[in-house]
């Protein structure tokens, strides 16, 4: 097989699709006469004239025409593999909107054992309590907190949301678990609202809680340390404080199964992400991590 020289080749696919040397110079970085040069070895290795040369620029004969295609072709598919091999060995931002208390409590907790068996994968947390457009900010992945289902976006159910009362074991010492009792309106940490104290007293029979009383906090995370701090009781969705229950840094209260809520985490993303075999990966283990745990 007898290949003409590929530099010669690349030169003359650019001139002959801009049919203008000094158009095909400036996308190749290199000087007009530089492309002249490499267009005419090329004419001389084929033994034919590739252009015309006319008074208002170049046109390609015939032969020319035939041999445009096959090279647009040939580097066309070149090019392609080559991005396919270079993006196998890249590192990949994986972009994921969440609110802060589940970034916090959740996803950042686990995300180095994730990145250390994904190597080329570079997760990015976005935190915001507001509702994210994917599309428009190139955000890949997003986890609601809600009912679902989310219009446009295929949606699966991450984790359920009970609500459960818990502080730190100072708090209550020397006792291993906290009493209904030992919840005053002064020691309660809200998350965002009260509304949530209030059905969990009223689900458990304590109308003489005052839960106009204890201290508001923007995000989860904050209600969460300061009961880690022995500041109060937090009540929170149970996923969010799995593992300071199992380490004993918080402790739940006697007798409380959690609130059901009908609100979960979900994960959500534009139908065609899982195109991209980096993309799944990232879904794979986060679902997957959800299930472990439930």
């Amino acid at each position: 097989m007898r290949l003409p020289p590929l530099v010669s080749v690349r030169f003359f696919e650019a001139a002959a699709r801009h049919l203008s040397v000094r158009r095909a110079a400036a996308e190749l970085h290199v000087t007009p006469g530089a492309v002249s040069q490499q267009v005419r070895k090329l004419e001389d290795f084929l033994g034919c004239a590739l252009f015309e040369r006319q008074a208002r620029g170049l046109a390609l004969t015939a032969a020319g025409r035939d041999y445009q295609a096959a090279c647009g072709e040939a580097l066309g598919r070149i090019g392609q593999a080559t991005s396919r091999l270079l993006a196998a060995h890249e590192r990949r931002v994986v972009l994921v909107s969440c609110t802060p208390g589940f970034a916090a409590q959740w996803l950042v907790p686990r995300l180095q054992t994730f990145l250390q068996t994904a190597p080329l994968l570079d997760v990015h947390v976005s935190t915001t309590q507001r509702l994210v457009d994917l599309q428009a900010e190139g955000v890949q992945f997003a986890v609601r907190h809600g009912c679902g289902p989310y219009p446009g976006l295929r949606s699966e159910r991450l984790l359920d949301d009970d609500l459960i009362a818990v502080c730190s074991p100072r708090l209550v010492a020397p006792r291993r678990m906290a009493r209904t009792h030992d919840i005053t309106g002064e020691r309660l940490l809200h998350d965002g609202q009260r509304d949530d104290w209030r059905l969990w007293c009223q689900a458990r029979g304590l109308p003489g809680v005052d839960c106009a009383q204890g201290v508001v906090f923007a995000h989860s995370n904050g209600a969460i340390e300061a009961a880690l701090a022995g500041r109060g009781f937090a009540l929170v969705r149970r996923a969010l404080v799995a593992r300071e229950l199992a380490a004993r840094s918080l402790v739940g209260v006697q007798g409380d199964n959690g609130l059901p809520t009908p609100l979960a985490y979900h994960l959500v993303y534009a139908p065609d992400t899982l195109i991209d075999p980096a993309l799944r990966q990232f879904r794979d283990w986060i679902v997957a991590q959800a299930a472990e745990e439930a």
